[in-house]
Order: structure tokens, then C-alpha cells, then sequence
């Protein structure tokens, strides 16, 4: 399998471990030092668990344009991509998303994740 197509089923496991609340599948996706940035702040491994225990699922959730890839080394690499989303019962959002890659002893795992929120444009 290609880079972009490991990582990138990785990005649509941890959208779904996320939509069911999934903390054991998010706790083993994350490397013990992952950070994870949004406007909720910054989170470490701990707290990201802890902030999707209890939310309620996604309506829906789609990926809104081709997701490329930066490969930093062999071992690291970050993918990027906007997102359109909505959890049950609240307002539906849009961000951009940088997800850091690195790989320990054959397994990616996420180390940094970033959102950044979009405002959608009214005419």
C-alpha cells in the first residue's frame, strides 16, 4: 500500500473511532507524546482521550478535497486536508486539518494533530 493511502485510512479509523467515542482505538492511534491542537486549545494524549469520551456520534462526516501528503523522512509525514462534519444535535463545521505521521517499529502513529475551523462564506 502507498503513503497516501496507509495514512489516510488511518485519518478515516481515528473520524470513526472519534464518531463512536472509540478510546481504546484513539489511545492505541496516538503516540504517548501526541498533541493535538484546535480551538478547544492544546491537548495531550490524556486529554484528547478524555475529550471524546461521551460525544455524541457524527451525523456525517466527508473529506471535501484531495488530501495531499508531505513526506518529512522515510519515517514521517503529514497529511493535509479540509473536513465537513456534524456531530448529533450540533451545528455542522468545516476545518483544515494537518495530521504528523511518524512511524515506530513499522506502525504509523499519530504524533500532532491541528484544526483549524473554516467560516463558511455568505453571499
Amino acid at each position: 500500500m502507498e503513503l497516501k493511502e496507509t495514512l489516510m485510512a488511518l485519518e478515516k479509523q481515528f473520524w470513526q473511532a472519534s464518531s463512536a467515542a472509540n478510546v481504546d482505538l484513539i489511545r492505541s492511534y496516538l503516540t504517548d507524546d501526541a498533541l493535538t491542537v484546535g480551538m478547544f486549545g492544546v491537548l495531550n494524549k490524556e486529554s484528547t482521550i478524555a475529550a471524546n469520551e461521551g460525544q455524541p456520534p457524527f451525523s456525517f462526516w466527508q473529506i471535501d478535497n484531495e488530501p495531499q501528503i508531505l513526506q518529512l523522512t522515510q519515517d514521517s509525514a503529514v497529511v493535509v486536508y479540509r473536513a465537513t462534519a456534524q456531530r448529533q444535535g450540533r451545528e455542522q463545521f468545516t476545518v483544515m486539518i494537518s495530521s504528523t505521521y511518524i512511524n515506530r517499529d513499522g506502525l504509523w502513529k499519530l504524533a500532532f494533530h491541528h484544526q483549524t475551523p473554516l467560516q463558511s462564506v455568505k453571499h
